[in-house]
């Protein structure tokens, strides 16, 4: 290791030390900064106490970083000033490896390394030399990790399922007879991913809240749940749905994949809608991301059918002629 004095000029002063890791290896400048502690004085000569230690053996630190934090600064030895103008002090730093390894304690919490700092007045021609406590320069540490962006890598990496469309009649739905509706069950529960850096995870929970149904004619509906299937082996009458259809038109003229317009139908859209949570591990952060849908379309085909229309008509006229029927009797009474 050669020592290499660095004049001081105004304001902060770097020093250098020019370290060889050995035999033909890269040379290594060092800038150091005198600070912190200091050893047992022995003497004094000039302004600065003179403290001598065990002898420099001229070899290399094999601690982090080796030199002193970037933030330690002086303009003098010891860390003091010169007073207005050029600083007048030219000072050597010496590694003290001797010493690191089995000498003075360390001193201070910081890890960091013994030097002997040798300074010389250029005007007065006083020196001091002394030994002080510089701790290693920290390499920067990584960017703090946002959980809420890991939360969000999450959530766009989950892979929800599509609904399964179900509607009975399971062929032709026909006019003025209601349409049940409802999706596969199987996908009515929460799905979750997680996404981690270093210390920090964050997981993103997507739970289905409803569907909306789309139903093609310009109608619509929202259900609370994926709807109750109809069994074909149950009676009618011990059936009930709360998510279910009632087409007024039928889809004759509608689009058709064959181009008979005949067999049009209309396009029926099932979407299901998640809310996502999360919550972290390694950071705090936890609260709501952005709705997420899945969705699956299907063509539905409406057929009129004329007893239907005749029953639904009969229907009306029988509530018709029984309020007439009862108005005129009450007024004969």
């Amino acid at each position: 290791m050669e020592i290499v004095d660095a004049e001081c000029g105004d304001g902060p002063v770097p020093r250098f030390v020019k370290v060889f890791a050995g035999a033909g290896a890269a040379v290594v400048w060092v800038m150091l900064i005198p600070t912190v502690a200091s050893g047992s004085i022995t003497g004094s000569d000039g302004p600065g106490a003179t403290v001598t230690v065990g002898a420099s053996d001229g070899g290399t630190s094999t601690g982090p970083s080796a030199g002193p934090a970037a933030g330690d600064q002086g303009n003098g030895p010891n860390g003091g000033t010169s007073g207005p103008g050029a600083n007048p002090w030219l000072c050597t730093y010496t590694q003290l490896v001797l010493n690191d390894i089995g000498g003075f304690a360390p001193g201070g919490p910081t890890p960091g390394s013994w030097y002997t700092v040798t300074c010389a007045n250029r005007i007065t021609g006083a020196n001091t030399t002394q030994t002080e406590w510089i701790a290693y320069q920290s390499a920067a540490g990584p960017p703090p990790v946002d959980p809420r962006a890991l939360a969000l890598q999450a959530e766009n990496s989950l892979q929800l399922p599509a609904p399964v469309v179900h509607l009975n009649p399971s062929g032709a739905s026909i006019v003025n007879l209601p349409t049940w509706l409802w999706i596969d069950a199987a996908i009515w529960h929460s799905q979750s991913v997680s996404a981690s850096a270093g210390p920090v995870s964050a997981t993103a929970v997507a739970t289905p809240v409803s569907v909306s149904w789309s139903m093609g004619d310009g109608g619509g509906l929202n259900c609370d749940g994926p709807g109750t299937p109809f069994l074909p082996a149950q009676p009618v009458s011990g059936q009930s749905t709360g998510c279910a259809y009632t087409f007024a038109r039928t889809s004759a003229g509608e689009p058709s994949s064959d181009g008979n317009p005949n067999d049009g139908a209309f396009d029926v859209t099932a979407t299901v809608t998640w809310s996502v949570s999360w919550t972290a591990q390694g950071a705090a952060g936890g609260g709501t991301l952005p709705t997420l849908f899945t969705s699956t379309s299907t063509p539905v085909r409406v057929e009129q059918v004329e007893s239907i229309d005749e029953a639904a008509h009969e229907m009306e006229q029988g509530t018709t002629t029984a309020t007439t029927t009862a108005t005129t009797t009450a007024t004969t009474t």
